[in-house]
């Protein structure tokens, strides 16, 4: 079983990568890990301070979370288990251990992915993936236009990818 890493920014076209990976590994059920990148504080005080609690969970929105429950029912043979992992840091050293906790074997790349950061302290992990030496996959998407939030979760159910 594979554990596959999407950088994501919690938005529904982050999850549309998900697709493309059921289709690459029909036979083999897979753990996805949909990774979000946070800088650690700067200040001393916030440093001191700082836990890795519920706070971060206020940046997944409920259309991310009924996007994730989509597919969890969509592809429930083919997705052995799909979480929401926060990683703190910005160093290759920190991404390195990162990969190795979550038993990292693939990392996708979204070719197309306009990377909105929902905080201040969300950043895109884009150039740090590019820099590690894990196996990378390079995905593009089909652009289609968002009419509304509610079209898009509806895209999830159709999508064939």
């Amino acid at each position: 079983m594979k554990n596959i890493l999407i950088p994501t920014d919690f938005s529904l076209r982050s999850l549309s990568y998900v697709h493309s990976i059921v289709a690459q590994h029909p036979y083999e059920p897979v753990n996805i890990i949909l990774m979000h990148a946070l800088q650690m504080p700067d200040s001393l005080f916030d440093l001191i301070t700082y836990t890795r609690n519920s706070r971060h969970l206020e940046l997944i929105s409920n259309d991310f979370q009924d996007g994730c429950e989509i597919i969890r029912n969509k592809y429930s043979t083919a997705i052995h288990q799909l979480k929401i992992e926060f990683f703190h840091g910005n160093t290759r050293v920190a991404l390195r251990n990162f990969l190795l906790a979550q038993n990292i074997d693939l990392i996708i790349q979204p070719a197309d992915h306009d990377f909105n950061p929902p905080s201040k302290r969300s950043y895109n992990p884009e150039k740090l993936i590019a820099k590690c030496n894990y196996p990378k996959m390079k995905i593009q998407l089909q652009r289609q236009p968002l009419v509304t939030g509610k079209s898009s979760i509806s895209a999830l159910l159709l999508a064939t990818e």
